[in-house]
């Protein structure tokens, strides 16, 4: 069984020394042959099929994959990445990979989005700070993972504006560009567009929790949840990874997050492995 800092180096080396350079040649040491990709079909790119030799075919077809890895948090067998595509059109990415018990990648889910504005309004989205080298107890972890599970569940959920002081701090950081304002706008959300929502439909405010990991002072989770308070396809669903660095108070001051709805059209395949 090898250690989260294996499982970590190992995501590294995938896309330093596969992805980077077009080379499949180390993938059968780090990807098991029953690898399971679980990437949402978007227009104009092909689906990335199950098995190794699908992955390998796909690397040796399309060559290097120009990219940037900012953040990467390794918890048990996952391994959460946060990415930026550079080839042409820029993309946000996250992937999360999930290691067998002989440590070789052997599920792997993914969010991707467009960010074509992003460059020509000199953004970057991926800017901030997070130190996932922090040690990190397994206790903390659990009250990390306990705090995310309240932020979606009894605030956004329920559209309970109380619990904003509580899980946000007043000097929070939001690096989505399209989602500006910071604690004041995420207050301004819980408190009006959540309870329309909820009113509508009969609530709760649709959250559903796929897989979490916390390192250091950052957490991330993967789940899907309705678009409201944010000029961007408003009402559709989206399956999103968002990543939060908790201060020592456990309120959140940063966040970053890759927001996908599916069929959205990306530049090409290579985004997608």
């Amino acid at each position: 069984m090898r250690t989260e800092a294996e499982h970590k180096a190992r995501v590294l080396n995938l896309y330093r020394n596969v992805l980077a350079v077009g080379d499949a040649r180390p993938l059968d040491d780090l990807v098991s042959p029953d690898y399971m990709p679980h990437c949402a079909p978007l227009a104009d790119v092909p689906v990335l099929e199950s098995g190794l030799d699908a992955l390998r075919s796909r690397i040796q077809g399309r060559g290097p994959t120009p990219h940037r890895l900012y953040r990467v948090v390794a918890d048990g067998d996952l391994v959460f990445a946060q990415v930026r595509y550079t080839e042409g059109s820029a993309v946000a990415g996250t992937d999360i990979f999930r290691f067998d018990a002989s440590g070789r990648i052997v599920e792997h889910w993914n969010s991707r989005q467009h960010i074509p504005r992003d460059d020509a309004r000199g953004v970057d989205r991926f800017e901030g700070g997070g130190d996932p080298s922090l040690p990190t107890p397994p206790e903390r972890r659990r009250e990390m993972k306990r705090i995310m599970t309240d932020v979606l569940l009894e605030m956004w959920g329920k559209g309970n504006a109380d619990l904003v002081p509580v899980f946000y701090d007043e000097s929070y950081v939001q690096h989505n560009p399209d989602m500006p304002g910071g604690y004041a706008r995420i207050r301004e959300i819980v408190e009006t567009e959540i309870p329309k929502y909820i009113e509508l439909t009969g609530g709760p405010y649709p959250v559903d929790i796929h897989r979490m990991g916390a390192e250091g002072d950052l957490i991330c989770i993967h789940y899907s949840i309705f678009m409201a308070g944010i000029d961007r396809n408003a009402g559709a669903k989206a399956t999103n990874t968002d990543i939060f660095r908790i201060d020592e108070h456990n309120r959140m001051i940063e966040h970053w997050d890759v927001l996908q709805m599916k069929g959205e059209p990306l530049p090409n395949d290579r985004t997608l492995f």
